[in-house]
């Protein structure tokens, strides 16, 4: 089974880049349909527009 995980910040299609340290950004997740939604800290999830094409794991 597939299944989002938890990175340190991803590359978006565009060229963009979406990480950890945004302004607001509390964590970065990235989904098997290549969605990303980041967290901020009151725990809102947003859907980031486009889709993921490399991200950097985040080892715990």
């Amino acid at each position: 089974m597939r299944r989002s995980i938890m990175v340190f910040g991803c590359t978006m299609e565009d060229g963009s880049q979406v990480t950890c340290n945004d302004d607001g950004v509390v964590s970065v997740r990235v989904h098997p349909d290549h969605s990303v939604t980041v967290t901020n800290s009151s725990n809102d999830e947003t859907i980031v527009d486009g889709k993921w094409v490399g991200y950097v794991p985040r080892f715990n």
